[in-house]
């Protein structure tokens, strides 16, 4: 409920102090009491616990006074603004409530761009896998070349500049026609600048990447991973065997299409990774392609991958060429990777000529709208399960599940495996 105007302007003081709460639940409340000189004083005050917790201490914090800093319902609801601004910084800073009135009169950060990024970064790979951190290091170090490494965090804030500094780094690679790369830079540089507030480096609400700019959505066009129909699978497994390539390259292709696992993944798969016990191939989580990402408590999960008969004829064959060594898809030449370069599967398919029609991440589609048309009976939780995505980790009952539905995988797998035979793929 909330207190009315009328109610504040009516309400008398007397011998006894009031207070009337504002918004339920909120903690702020309408003060009324007798001053000793024998005036009315009406005011605005706060009331919360610093620290938070059950060792805090009830902290009094005035809002403003009736009639001076506040005259009406405008004034009023902006005092209730601020006060719920007021519990969040104080809760994130941990800094006492009070000093929220003095957080942008604190001296220009003397740090660097540089230095900012360089604690961040520390933070950053703590988070994610070695591939994904040199990449936003990467990143980082590009657009620290634009700004200078020896501007200060301060002169990034949006009134001071920052967002025009911004904007120039987001029309240079406009112009290069890197669209998707500069947006991609600008989440980057908002995720560093909230550090930067967090930490009170920069101003509260001074990020200059907070706000997306119009003349990406303008510049920046969508292009989906192409994929052919169910009804031109036939024609693929035809090609695919008319094919001059090699044995090695025709099995990695076909070990793909049935696997539903992402080509960076399958390239990378080491004769360890099999479990013969349980038939069925554990790819570890922090393999690169697979995409894994920690659950909120830092549990890492591996990805299962049922094995079924006509994997099985693969795998015999690969083992003739490659069981000896650490790599199922041992590269013959000595290249960038020990093992087949992750583009070859999709260079593969341009030679077939699917250029601009199929791509390897574009058969993945085909996986998850194929499996319920034309399997049926095959729910999509299942198929999200095989090809790798990991939605049911997320969120708060994410913490608690640790279904895999394997058996329910496995039973898809065979089937799936099968249908791609009908289809016309060939084993041997």
């Amino acid at each position: 409920m909330r207190l009315s105007l009328d109610k504040i302007k009516k309400e008398k003081p007397s011998k006894k102090r009031k207070h009337i709460s504002v918004q339920d639940r909120s903690g702020l409340f309408f003060v009324v009491e007798r001053e000793n000189k024998g005036g009315n004083c009406k005011r605005f005050e706060g009331i919360t616990n610093y620290p938070k917790g059950r060792g805090g201490k009830t902290v009094h914090v005035p809002m403003g006074v009736w009639g001076q800093d506040i005259k009406g319902v405008k004034d009023l609801n902006k005092t209730l603004r601020t006060w719920e601004d007021l519990k969040i910084w104080s809760k994130e800073t941990g800094k006492h409530p009070k000093e929220y009135f003095h957080k942008d009169k604190k001296k220009k950060s003397s740090e660097t761009l540089k230095e900012v990024f360089d604690e961040y970064l520390v933070i950053y790979k703590q988070q994610v896998k070695e591939k994904v951190f040199l990449d936003r290091q990467n990143k980082l170090n590009q657009m620290l070349r634009f700004f200078g490494e020896d501007t200060l965090i301060s002169e990034m804030e949006w009134d001071n500049g920052g967002r025009r500094r911004l904007q120039e780094l987001v029309k240079s690679m406009i112009a290069r026609g890197v669209v998707y790369h500069s947006m991609r830079c600008c989440s980057v540089l908002k995720q560093c600048f909230d550090y930067a507030i967090r930490e009170q480096l920069m101003r509260r609400d001074q990020n200059p990447a907070s706000v997306p700019f119009d003349m990406q959505k303008v510049a920046y066009k969508p292009q989906n991973n192409p994929a052919i129909s169910w009804k031109e699978v036939p024609d693929l497994m035809k090609r695919i065997e008319e094919s001059n390539s090699s044995l090695l390259m025709k099995c990695a292709v076909k070990f793909y299409l049935m696997s539903c696992i992402r080509v960076g993944a399958l390239v990378r798969f080491e004769w360890d990774w099999f479990d013969e016990e349980n038939d069925m191939w554990v790819i570890p989580s922090d393999t690169p392609g697979l995409k894994r990402t920690m659950t909120q408590t830092g549990e890492k999960y591996d990805h299962l991958i049922p094995a079924t008969p006509e994997m099985h004829k693969l795998m015999d064959l690969l083992r003739k060429m490659n069981g000896y060594q650490k790599y199922v898809f041992l590269s013959p030449d000595k290249g960038q990777f020990p093992h087949i370069n992750p583009e070859s599967i999709n260079r593969f398919l341009g030679r077939l000529g699917y250029k601009n029609k199929l791509t390897a991440h574009g058969w993945r589609s085909i996986v998850v709208t194929a499996g319920q048309e034309e399997l049926e009976g095959v729910d999509r939780e299942i198929l999200r399960r095989q090809i790798g995505h990991t939605d049911h980790k997320s969120g708060a009952i994410g913490v608690y599940d640790r279904t895999n539905f394997i058996e329910k995988r496995r039973t898809f797998m065979k089937t799936w495996t099968k249908e791609l035979i009908n289809q016309g793929m060939k084993l041997s």
